[in-house]
């Protein structure tokens, strides 16, 4: 039964069927041809994965990035980042980066921040006389922060996946999603300082004024994390007020948002977010004939048996992530491997909120790897160009980069359970 699950899976994603339609479709063939079960227990499965309070985090975030980004915010991020470090070699490059960073902490979404800092950030590299595919490279790298630096949707979806709390795996994304930032940064200052003078100077008074009018933007993740580990609210209360706080900001403070972009920012939260759900609903009966075939508990036993080495577990699961990362969505290929891979955290030692935040690092990682790599299409749609003119030689150095850091994260996950361990 196994194989017909897996066989038909892999079957119908070779053929190009969106990832919800595979699990779907691959579970009822499984059950009506090799169990006795009525297929009435896919549709109780869908309900019951659904039926959720804590997904409601999902749209809510989704609303809450898009009305910042349609609200002006993306461009004062941008301008308060630049005066921080816009003076150093590299400096559009690093500012990229860095405002990156800065919107990922808000929307939790990596092509909206693609999209939102990219806009900015690639026309002001160009006529800086930055080369299109460096430009194109910088912003799909720094997009994909969008998932690492909390509010995290992946965190989420894993948080839920895997039973472990979502507020820890948000204050894990912190450190690590600072290391990302800088050591990606790295290239651009010395690429710029090869190629690219700064013609900026520094200046005290840019980075007050600047940082006034982004304090609003800035104070975001304080008000959610300040108010999920302050007891004030829970993750998906959080979502809300952070959504609240977003149409505050947008229409009274900035005053760049109107009825039609608000319209326009919940039929994109709508639409995805129903994506979401289906693949939520698909993957869970799926993941019902895995548990009922014990499949975890095999992928266990056959893990422990090469190696009782959490080292060596963790670099196979590695490899693993990264290839299924470079074919598959994130979201998707969370809530297939996260019921696989938990029940052998406990044989290992593993912490199961390093484990999450490595594994969305790894996964984050295969969204500027293609052929699927979500943030290279989306930096390529910014110039209407192909898709040739991301992948490039930067792009290497770029990903060379983020899987040494990730790496480094695997050697001490104590740096991810830091800020967890020191709130609890």
């Amino acid at each position: 039964m196994t194989g017909a699950l897996f066989g038909t899976f892999f079957l119908l994603l070779l053929i190009g069927m969106p990832i919800a339609v595979c699990l779907l479709v691959s579970t009822a063939v499984a059950i009506a041809f090799f169990t006795n079960l009525p297929l009435t227990v896919i549709m109780q499965k869908i309900f019951t994965a659904v039926d959720s309070y804590n997904l409601m985090a999902i749209p809510f975030f989704m609303i809450c990035g898009g009305l910042l980004e349609k609200g002006g915010v993306s461009k004062r991020l941008v301008d308060f980042a630049n005066s921080l470090v816009g003076n150093l070699h590299g400096g559009l490059a690093i500012v990229t980066f860095l405002a990156s960073a800065f919107f990922g902490a808000i929307s939790g979404s990596s092509a909206a921040t693609v999209a939102a800092i990219g806009s900015i950030m690639v026309p002001a590299m160009l006529e800086a006389g930055y080369p299109l595919k460096f430009s194109l490279a910088t912003v799909a790298s720094a997009g994909w922060l969008g998932i690492i630096v909390p509010p995290s949707i992946p965190m989420v979806v894993f948080g839920l996946s895997g039973n472990v709390s979502i507020g820890a795996l948000f204050m894990g994304g912190f450190i690590p999603g600072v290391l990302l930032a800088g050591g990606m940064s790295v290239y651009a200052y010395f690429y710029g300082k090869k190629h690219i003078q700064s013609k900026k100077a520094f200046s005290a008074s840019e980075v007050f004024r600047t940082f006034k009018e982004a304090i609003w933007a800035l104070l975001m993740p304080l008000i959610i994390l300040g108010g999920i580990y302050g007891g004030v609210f829970t993750p998906t209360e959080a979502a809300a007020v952070a959504s609240l706080y977003g149409l505050f900001v947008g229409t009274l403070v900035y005053r760049e948002l109107d009825l039609k972009k608000i319209v326009s920012v919940m039929k994109t939260a709508v639409t995805t977010s129903g994506m979401i759900m289906f693949a939520i609903a698909a993957a869970s009966a799926f993941g019902y004939l895995l548990t009922r075939e014990m499949v975890p508990v095999r992928v266990a036993t056959l893990i422990m048996s090469i190696s009782k080495s959490p080292a060596v577990f963790l670099a196979l699961v590695t490899a693993l992530l990264f290839i299924v990362g470079t074919f598959m969505d994130t979201l998707p290929a969370i809530m297939i491997l996260t019921p696989i891979l938990i029940p052998a955290l406990s044989q290992y030692g593993i912490d199961p909120v390093a484990f999450g935040v490595i594994m969305v690092i790894n996964l984050g990682i295969g969204q500027i790897t293609p052929p699927v790599g979500l943030c290279l299409y989306v930096a390529a749609s910014l110039k209407k160009t192909v898709i040739e003119n991301v992948v490039c030689r930067h792009l290497l150095i770029y990903i060379s980069a983020a899987t040494a850091i990730l790496i480094f994260l695997m050697c001490l996950p104590q740096i991810i359970l830091f800020l967890p361990n020191l709130m609890l």
